[in-house]
């Protein structure tokens, strides 16, 4: 097994669960997302609190960065999607989209565009210079819980709460629908090369499919309850799953076998991000808590 070790913890990070985080490329920020309602941008190296973007909404229930990191969205259950510039804590956009059309959200790595999951099971794509609904696209599950963007741009996917996964092209044909899960998949991830997709379900397994295909080329199973979320490192090399169980564990994608379990939470663990470096990540709890680790890589020939 390989080593980590904690960096930094903040206990009450918000005043409710947490549940959503992600790590912004480029400007090296951390932005969390919780039920009290705030998004707040950390500063990685002491988890001090840079800004409060919002704090008037409903639960926060997802945040997605651009992929410069300059810019922050956010979803939340009075139906909002926000978008702030990171520098200044500016909001540049609110859209109402409506109480039970955006669940959750993600950027598009081509920039001005935005993609909901929405309750009835629907991927909606947003024009972030108009504000308006571009298109609509049927999952065929109901209840979309994740969305995820291929870097490359040319693929969009989203994951129900049924356990299907729809995976689209750019021009929103349906490419694979991926079977496997039989319970809600709660999060998705596009590797970086945009090779392949990972899902993370309440099955308590991580499923790895090729994008060709669509086949299931691997599965990760450890976790003793539901997996919450799931990333993919820089590299493509591993990737790191959270699950109500309260562990993160860091996985070998080749082998197939978990490197690393990190215990720095007593509750579940609701989201995981990689800096860009790969070699940190953040995560958030339900008990309102935010920690950093740091992945120490062995050299081959020590033991």
């Amino acid at each position: 097994a390989g080593m980590h070790r904690q960096l930094s913890q903040k206990p009450d990070a918000h005043e409710d669960s947490v549940w959503a985080v992600d790590w912004t490329k480029g400007t090296n920020c951390i932005v969390t997302g919780g039920v009290d309602g705030k998004v707040k941008v950390w500063d990685p190296e002491d988890l001090k609190l840079k800004t409060v973007l919002h704090d008037d909404y409903l639960a926060v229930t997802s945040v997605s960065s651009s992929t410069d990191g300059k810019f922050v969205a956010s979803s939340s259950m009075d139906g909002l999607i926000s978008v702030f510039d990171i520098a200044t804590g500016k909001k540049m956009l609110s859209i109402s989209a409506g109480t039970v059309n955006v669940w959750t959200v993600a950027y598009s790595p081509l920039g001005d565009i935005l993609a909901t999951g929405t309750h009835a099971g629907n991927i909606n794509t947003w024009d972030l210079k108009t504000g308006k609904m571009i298109e609509s696209y049927q999952t065929g599950g109901n209840f979309t819980l994740s969305v995820a963007y291929s870097p490359d741009g040319n693929m969009f996917a989203g994951s129900t709460h049924d356990g299907v996964v729809s995976v689209f092209d750019n021009g929103g044909k349906l490419l694979h629908k991926l079977s496997g899960h039989k319970e809600p998949v709660r999060s998705i991830a596009f590797s970086p090369d945009s090779g392949s997709l990972l899902t993370a379900s309440n099955d308590k397994h991580v499923r790895l499919f090729e994008m060709k295909k669509g086949q299931q080329v691997g599965t990760f199973s450890g976790h003793r309850s539901w997996v919450l979320d799931v990333a993919f490192n820089p590299a493509g090399s591993t990737c790191l799953s959270s699950s109500s169980d309260k562990k993160i564990r860091l996985w070998d994608l080749s082998t197939k076998e978990a490197i690393h379990t990190i215990d720095s939470h007593t509750d579940q663990v609701w989201s995981v991000a990689f800096d860009e470096s790969g070699k940190k990540l953040a995560s958030v709890s339900d008990n309102g808590s935010l920690v950093t680790n740091e992945i120490i890589a062995q050299s081959k020939g020590l033991k």
